[in-house]
């Protein structure tokens, strides 16, 4: 996790998002500098609460995936 970076034009164009939303929603004027750190504290955070559920998904469909494989082995076998 610690080498989790977005591409460089994602990550300037949340940057930008933040700056906006800000200064639209909190009359709070965000330098570049202000929102990039803000940026990269919320990844620090946020990144490994999607990472875990994203592997808790994942591991879901997979363990579907083994259930049915064994359903469909049990089931030739009776064959």
């Amino acid at each position: 996790m610690k080498n989790l970076k977005l591409p460089q034009d994602d990550y300037n164009a949340v940057v930008g998002h933040i700056v906006d939303y800000m200064e639209d929603k909190h009359d709070l004027q965000l330098g570049q500098f202000e929102a990039e750190f803000f940026l990269d504290e919320l990844v620090k955070k946020l990144a490994p609460l999607f990472y875990n559920q994203g592997l808790n998904k994942a591991m879901d469909v997979i363990n579907n995936n083994v259930l049915t494989l064994e359903e469909l082995l049990d089931l030739e076998k009776e064959v």
